[in-house]
């Protein structure tokens, strides 16, 4: 993260810098505005300090020294938007020094927005126009360069990180796409697999058809050639046929009068032999003409 320590440092240096050469040739009201704003600012009294420099600012019209100022305190309020207003006005002052100063908040603002290419470049902007100041051995521009350099420096490295971690997160998914496809790709092939598997057994319990069919009947039915006792004793016990006692045949009634008949007929007949059996023998008369 920005060193936050060395801006807060570097922030409150400006303010105390500019407010003093500020208060110098103006009148008392407007000075009493500026001072009392800037006692609330270094109190963190923040929206006092606001209202203070807000009255100074409509009493002495658009000077970029104020939109420093209320740029600033809106920072510290969490404002981000309203500051970066604020120092963007500042940065069109004639002022060299307040304009790398505002260009340096600016990149805050903007990081604290989470914009890191934009505020990467204002920090590098910083860099760029303190180089190009006569003045460089100025102690305090000085140490404004070196926090720029820190921010850039550190927002680089954030987003190689951010970028690392956004590569990760797609090597990842394309993992977890692959591996769901290939978990895809074995789950068909198991249900393939089992699908064969009860393809072929129902074939196995199909019966055999030509030769062997004819093989199964014969071993079922048993062969002409075979007796019934030897088709038996090739069996498992369990599965040898059993022989059902015979029952007694039914007679039906029209049977029955009929056979009854035939015996009163016979009985008949018996009697009959035995009475000529019994009459004399006669010789048949001859008969004399």
């Amino acid at each position: 993260m920005i060193h936050e320590q060395k801006r807060n440092g570097i922030i409150c240096l400006f303010l105390s810098l500019f407010l003093g050469v500020l208060s110098i040739g103006w009148i008392d009201p407007l000075a009493n505005k500026v001072k009392r704003g800037n006692s609330f600012y270094h109190d963190g009294r923040y929206d006092e300090a606001l209202d203070n420099y807000i009255n100074a600012q409509i009493n002495s019209g658009d000077k970029p020294q104020l939109d420093f100022n209320i740029g600033s305190t809106q920072y510290k309020r969490g404002r981000y938007a309203e500051a970066g207003e604020s120092f963007e006005k500042a940065m069109g002052s004639d002022d060299p020094k307040l304009r790398v100063k505002s260009g340096f908040n600016m990149g805050n603002v903007l990081y604290r927005q989470g914009k890191l290419k934009e505020a990467q470049e204002f920090y590098q902007k910083t860099i760029d126009a303190i180089d190009e100041m006569e003045s460089f051995n100025d102690h305090e521009l000085d140490m404004l360069k070196n926090d720029a350099k820190f921010n850039y420096e550190f927002i680089d490295r954030k987003l190689k990180e951010e970028q690392n971690q956004q590569n990760q997160q797609n090597q990842d998914q394309e993992n977890q796409q692959q591996q769901k496809e290939e978990d895809q790709e074995n789950e068909d092939q198991e249900n393939r697999d089992e699908q064969s598997e009860e393809e072929q057994g129902q074939q196995g319990d199909e019966e055999p058809s030509g030769q062997d069919n004819r093989e199964t009947e014969e071993k079922e039915e048993g062969h002409p050639n075979q007796s019934r006792k030897d088709n038996e004793e090739g069996w498992p016990p369990e599965q040898q046929p059993q022989r059902l006692p015979e029952e007694p045949r039914q007679m039906s009634r029209e049977e029955a009068e009929r056979l009854l008949d035939a015996l009163n007929q016979s009985e008949k007949e018996a009697r009959a032999r035995r009475r000529d059996a019994q009459r004399p023998q006669h010789r048949p008369v001859e008969k004399d003409w």
